[in-house]
């Protein structure tokens, strides 16, 4: 399908053609939930899990559209080390919610392998799956798995064109740099056809250009970045879809993560939530960092270093002002409104960031789903109902 020519698509968000001005958007904001499975100190690895798949599952009682995972391995900043297990676990225990990864970090997978795991998870899922990959950035990651951070493009690149192969084609053929494989039948095929909707992490102007030329959505982390650089990205990602006439209702489908907490007050969610953001912040840039990983690259060592210092450098006070969605459900309805005028599709919202407690992280994933969420629905969605949301356990 190409261009339609629709003006609100083919335009940049928030602005006319030719005048500069605003420009409303009106698109149908969806609203997923997003899960690292941090573990700050004093909580066991076996009831994060347990708690926070419960929440996953709550997730869809309340009415979020989508629950997302993520990989990580070897730090404290995630247990997500098993994306698929996690998957498997809540297509089996939800319906209705899609259930997206953000990101399964292609260079760590053998692509066939990973092509017969997110296969099964779609037909087991009825069709929810939505595959998100990335190209990572962790340096432990990629020693521990034996891989250089110099291969991850060129990994990212290889390992999805072998797994569209492996999901579309009776047999995979394929003679690259990474990988190498002649006539290899793979089993099962996935129900989606052609095959479950990829999404790519996107935060340079390369791979935007890549996803936009591949026609992938693209997934944007706005945990820490205030709102005219994801724009900034999103432009690109724009022009690179109609330069490769891919059709502009991906756009629609733009994906933008956040951390959110909702208390009755701006104070009160402001005073709950700051030592945990510092936690999250702290847990975070420890992961970048490359101190004592020897057999990786001076460059590469330094680059980490260098991102994981930027991190850490990162204030409270910026961050609540330009990035955060930490408020009264009035103040964050209004940042959400500023979202939505931006043209973003899908807010997925991080709400148990840091090792917050359980029961504030359920009691702001309820007021999100009453107080925010029914602004940017039809009045009649069924997500919404009060009904769905009594029988919320």
């Amino acid at each position: 399908m190409r261009s339609s020519g629709n003006p609100r698509t083919n335009l940049r968000p928030g602005h006319q053609a030719g005048r500069g001005k605003p420009l409303t958007i009106h698109n149908r904001v969806r609203f997923g939930t997003y899960f690292f499975l941090q573990a700050p100190p004093g909580r066991s690895g076996q009831d994060i899990l347990t708690e926070e798949m419960d929440q996953m599952v709550l997730s869809e009682h309340l009415g979020f559209d989508s629950v997302w995972l993520t990989e990580h391995h070897y730090a404290d900043y995630g247990l997500s080390s098993a994306p698929s297990v996690l998957a498997a676990t809540l297509a089996a225990r939800t319906e209705r919610v899609k259930i997206g990864t953000a990101v399964y970090v292609i260079p760590f997978h053998h692509p066939l392998r990973l092509a017969e795991e997110t296969a099964t998870l779609d037909i087991l899922s009825k069709g929810r799956l939505i595959v998100g990959i990335g190209r990572g950035n962790r340096p432990l990651e990629f020693v521990g798995h034996g891989v250089t951070l110099e291969e991850s493009r060129g990994r990212l690149v290889e390992g999805t064109d072998v797994m569209v192969q492996a999901w579309t084609q009776e047999r995979v053929n394929f003679h690259g740099q990474h990988w190498h494989f002649e006539d290899i039948p793979v089993y099962p095929k996935p129900a989606t056809k052609p095959h479950p909707p990829l999404a790519v992490a996107a935060t340079s102007a390369d791979t935007v250009t890549w996803a936009a030329e591949r026609g992938y959505r693209i997934l944007s982390s706005g945990l820490g970045t205030p709102l005219p650089a994801l724009i900034k990205l999103r432009d690109a990602y724009t022009d690179a879809l109609q330069q490769s006439r891919q059709p502009t209702e991906l756009l629609d489908q733009w994906t933008v993560t956040k951390h959110a907490y909702v208390a009755d007050t701006d104070a009160r969610a402001r005073r709950e939530a700051e030592p945990h953001e510092r936690w999250y912040l702290d847990s975070f840039a420890r992961s970048l960092r490359a101190d004592g990983l020897t057999s990786m690259s001076e460059a590469a060592r330094a680059q980490a270093n260098e991102f994981a210092k930027r991190i850490s450098e990162r204030r409270w006070e910026d961050l609540i002002e330009d990035s955060l969605l930490i408020g009264s459900p009035s103040t964050v309805r209004d940042k959400v409104s500023q979202l939505q005028e931006a043209g973003v599709g899908e807010l997925v919202c991080w709400m148990n960031f840091g090792g917050l407690p359980i029961d504030q992280v359920r009691r702001s994933m309820r007021l999100f789903a009453e107080e925010v969420m029914p602004a940017f629905r039809p009045a009649t969605s069924p997500a919404t109902s009060t009904g769905a949301l009594a029988r919320a356990p």
